[in-house]
């Protein structure tokens, strides 16, 4: 097989070095340029045609990363990863990039021998993994398919009125912030339910997304707290570095438990802790939705609790939209899938078990 071929961009020219290094440590990849500027990059983008880019997110010089991943996904589409630094600052500008088109994101290695070598590895993995995805469209594309939403053919399959104590889960992965940015804004502002999503992301990130998809909901969005209580209406972002579990007090109400255990699928927080805890959770129903995302993170927990009792539609997003079939893939290759729809389909498949339709 051919290697993979990787354009770097980076303002520092010892950056563009190590990065190139790292890279090259793995056979199966290629770095056939360097850029370190906007505008170097755009130019070897079409000298080269690589297969992946990795872009400095803040670049000194005309354009920064922004700028430039704006550029590369208007002019010539390909899967970018963007380099960040670790600082506070930079979570809102990787929550920015990874919802308008970028692959996903690293840091910047500190130096010490233990972070060259984890970062080295996932810099690896995630090429491979990006060099093979779909490209993700950009915002303005998102905001059209949220439009379209209303007008999506989507399989009426409402049974009749829910139980009490309903609950949406969502999950999802690579390609997540850009599919919950036309889910969430198409969620009715009436709907009966809280609405949980376990979003593979790093601590403070899974804060930045949820006050970004706050901003353009109907429904408050907010990163979950220890001791919430869930409340219809609202949607709760499960915070990175933790897992989500939902408890029931002795009042009936759901509230939210935050767990700091062992990663599960390699991902904390993971949508199967979350999915689990529901199981000893009685006379309720849920509508479990797994969208775009890497492995099968989500797919034992929407089984199990399919099995555990009727009240439970389960939603797979479909391979055309997905980013990354992953995580849909898996769930569907349980048999326990109850309808399968493209993206901009499933805020309507979610509000179509509660009867809701058109602008109620």
């Amino acid at each position: 097989m051919n290697p993979v071929r990787v354009l770097v961009v980076d303002d520092s020219a010892f950056m563009r070095q190590t990065l190139k290094a790292m890279i090259e440590e793995d056979s199966a990849l290629q770095v056939v340029a360097t850029a370190r500027n906007g505008r170097d990059a755009l130019n070897k983008l079409v000298q080269y045609r690589p297969d992946v880019v990795t872009l400095d997110i803040i670049m000194d010089g005309e354009k920064d990363g922004l700028q430039v991943l704006h550029d590369i996904m208007a002019d010539i589409p390909t899967p970018t990863i963007m380099v960040s630094g670790a600082g506070d600052e930079n979570v809102s500008y990787v929550i920015e990039a990874i919802s308008n088109g970028a692959f996903d994101f690293i840091f910047k290695p500190s130096g010490r021998p233990s972070d060259i070598e984890h970062i080295q590895h996932e810099l690896q993995t995630k090429i491979k993994q990006a060099s093979i995805s779909k490209i993700r469209r950009n915002v303005g594309d998102c905001e059209r398919e949220i439009a379209a939403a209303d007008k999506a053919d989507v399989v009426k399959t409402f049974s009749g009125e829910k139980k009490k104590g309903s609950l949406v889960f969502i999950g999802t992965s690579t390609g997540g912030p850009r599919a919950l940015q036309i889910v969430i804004p198409g969620l009715k502002k009436n709907l009966p339910a809280p609405v949980l999503v376990v979003q593979h992301m790093p601590p403070k990130f899974t804060k930045s997304l949820a006050e970004r998809l706050n901003r353009i909901s109907e429904l408050t969005v907010t990163e979950a707290a220890e001791g919430e209580i869930l409340g219809s209406g609202h949607v709760y972002i499960a915070p990175g570095g933790f897992h989500l579990q939902i408890k029931e007090n002795s009042d009936g109400m759901l509230v939210v438990h935050l767990v700091d255990t062992l990663p599960v699928h390699g991902v904390k927080p993971s949508a199967d802790v979350t999915l689990d805890s529901l199981l000893s959770i009685r006379g309720r129903s849920y509508v479990v939705a797994i969208l775009t995302g890497m492995g099968r993170d989500g797919a034992d927990g929407l089984a199990a609790l399919k099995d555990a009792g009727p009240d439970v539609h389960t939603i797979a997003e479909s391979e055309e939209s997905c980013v990354v079939f992953g995580m849909p893939k898996a769930a569907i290759e349980t048999n326990k899938v109850d309808e399968v729809c493209k993206i901009h389909q499933v805020a309507s498949a979610i509000c179509n078990q509660y009867g809701l339709r058109g602008d109620e």
